[in-house]
């Protein structure tokens, strides 16, 4: 990788004076205005040249107007045929009425050598591109010139070095050497390329070129910035130990922050996801980010505990996590698996409390696409009971490394819904009916409650396994109310809407739900840019995973949720979400809601999502 700040200065520039003397290829500007001309109104400025006698293809008393009407004449680069007579009228309006002034300046360009400075600032073992470009001015395929000749040292000394013709031959580098043309002579560019730079290799270099009658010296000056310390170096420790494993408050701040992360991680979906379907599992990602960050260090520990809502170097995330899922067995399995490229070594750290707090054992990676598809995707169908067949298409062949996360999920009703499914009217936002099969109910017991802070109808329907199915109904069917729904949704008033209908004693009451089959894909590489994790796809900080020589970057990411809403219950795999809603007597949920999937036992969201058309199972 070529690296570098590169300065570059210019001598042979002198003062605006009337004689002026300039070198081939240099730079300059001169303005026909002085001090005092300041004073006129609305100045005009003519410019005229007269070239200088040898000019023989110019009639040495013609003067030639330029095509310039601004104060400030530039030459860039200065060329022989610039030489001549310049002349610059300015009119103008005074308080002494109109003024005519004029001024001239004779340029002469000589054959002085032209020097050129650059800084080259380079890391060390990095490569360097030192320049030694020849002037636009003289490249003329006519012109005869020298081979670029390339020393190192400062005025006490110099020490002549001898480039190779290419920094790719084998032979060059086996015999040591480093120094190589950039391009070559018939390019008019006698640059050379440093590779693998040394700090010794720190020191004033000179480029000498003759072409034609004039001499060419660029000099550079070359800084090499040490070699930065490993980035793994004291990074590939094991997770540090929880302090206190047994104290109670280590949960509630697990299951505040998966409270928060869920809102969170909803409110960036639905915003990108517009009048269609949503079904995600925060619980499933969230348990996927936690595995991740057991092998995160530096910056990206930080960047993830700061998207997951976490304390910073909080210690005992993945002991709670490892309770969590012991906790919602009966109702919620969750499970992590990885796969990797074997001919990386994963840290011994990483793979042994992989085990320790995830139940996880690497397994490698073929070189088969299809085997590695394959693979993939009989784990994902086998740890959701076949409700999802398929998480991805292929795998790319640069895969080195895959951490996935799969959960199941089934609650049954603690009511009962009537055996036989009859067809219900859904109402869409445009005032559509639309025929569903619904699940209904004459006695059913639920707690219901309008909620000020959500704007919206909410009931409560408890199932096994201590969860809930929470179902947010808007007051009005339009979109706006929807979004006002959604709007009010974040940590405080999830926790708000669970205590209070904890507090309400469940009552009888009409129930109208959909029958509801959903499953939707999420690209969840663009979700976790959009909740502040960029930083795992430019060579994030896994250095417990990886030896410190390994950079991996994160390429894709993907989540799919499956939700059924039937008579017997609520069954949700992989990455999912819920439905229902509504008050008085009678609850329904026949128009677009918002759904949460509650754990009493962890305090905080398994599912969220919400359905815009029931007749739409499937979605990206």
């Amino acid at each position: 990788m070529l690296r570098g700040i590169i300065l570059l200065l210019l001598l042979g520039v002198s003062s605006a004076v009337d004689d002026i003397s300039l070198p081939v290829g240099s730079t300059f500007s001169v303005t026909c205005s002085e001090e005092s001309d300041v004073n006129l109104f609305f100045p005009t400025y003519k410019w005229t040249f007269l070239p200088e006698k040898n000019q023989a293809d110019i009639h040495p008393n013609s003067e030639i107007q330029l095509n310039l009407t601004e104060p400030v004449l530039t030459f860039n680069p200065v060329e022989t045929k610039n030489a001549g007579l310049y002349t610059c009228v300015t009119k103008g309006q005074s308080s002494d009425g109109l003024m005519k002034l004029k001024r001239r300046f004779h340029l002469k360009v000589t054959d002085t050598v032209l020097h050129r400075w650059y800084l080259a600032i380079v890391q060390e073992g990095e490569t360097a591109q030192l320049p030694c470009p020849i002037p636009q001015a003289q490249t003329d395929t006519n012109t005869s010139y020298s081979n670029g000749k390339w020393s190192k040292g400062d005025s006490t000394g110099y020490t002549g070095l001898t480039p190779v013709p290419s920094a790719s031959d084998e032979e060059d580098k086996t015999a040591g050497n480093r120094i190589s043309w950039a391009a070559g002579p018939h390019d008019r560019d006698w640059s050379i390329i440093i590779t693998d730079v040394k700090l010794e290799d720190a020191d004033w270099y000179r480029c000498e070129v003759t072409v034609g009658s004039e001499k060419h010296t660029v000099r550079v000056e070359m800084v090499v910035e040490p070699r930065p310390p490993p980035r793994c170096l004291n990074h590939t420790q094991p997770w540090e130990e929880c302090p206190d494993p047994d104290s109670r408050s280590w949960k509630a701040v697990v299951s505040e922050s998966i409270t928060a992360f869920s809102a969170h991680l909803y409110s960036k979906l639905r915003s990108t996801q517009k009048g269609r379907n949503l079904l995600i599992s925060p619980i499933s990602i969230a348990s996927l980010l936690s595995h991740l960050l057991l092998g995160a260090r530096g910056q990206t520990r930080t960047e993830l505990e700061n998207a997951l809502y976490l304390p910073i170097d909080f210690s005992c995330l993945h002991s709670e996590m490892k309770k969590m899922r012991e906790e919602m067995k009966e109702s919620l399995h969750v499970a992590s698996q990885m796969f990797y490229n074997p001919r990386h070594q994963l840290g011994e750290a990483f793979v042994n409390q992989s085990l320790e707090f995830y139940d996880t054992v690497p397994e490698k990676l073929t070189d088969s696409s299809e085997n590695n598809t394959e693979k993939i995707n009989t784990w994902v169908k086998k740890k959701t009971q076949n409700k999802i067949s398929k998480l991805v298409d292929s795998v790319e062949p640069s895969t080195e490394f895959i951490l996935l996360n799969a959960v199941y999920f089934i609650g049954k009703w603690k009511g009962s819904f009537e055996e036989i499914v009859k067809n219900g009217e859904f109402i869409t936002f445009s005032g559509e009916q639309v025929s569903v099969p619904s699940l209904y109910s004459s006695k059913f017991s639920l707690a219901m409650k309008y909620m000020t802070t959500l704007k919206a109808q909410v009931g409560k329907f408890a199932l096994t396994g201590g969860s809930s199915l929470y179902v947010l109904v808007p007051t009005a069917l339009t979109e706006k109310a929807l979004a006002q729904v959604e709007d009010n949704l974040n940590e405080n008033s999830l926790r708000a809407m669970v205590q209070e209908l904890n507090m309400i004693t469940p009552v009888s009451a009409e129930v109208t739900l959909p029958k509801t089959k959903l499953s939707i894909n999420t690209d969840l590489a663009s979700l976790l840019k959009k909740i502040g994790l960029s930083g795992l796809f430019d060579s994030p900080n896994l250095c417990a995973v990886f030896s410190e020589e390994e950079y991996v970057e994160l390429t894709d990411g993907r989540h799919r949720a499956y939700l059924s809403l039937t008579e017997q219950g609520v069954e949700a795999a992989a990455a999912s979400g819920v439905s229902f809603s509504r008050s008085f007597n009678t609850f329904s949920a026949m128009q677009p809601f918002v759904f949460v999937v509650w754990s009493e036992q962890t305090d905080s969201p398994l599912f969220m999502g919400r359905v815009i058309d029931p007749t739409e199972a499937e979605g990206k």
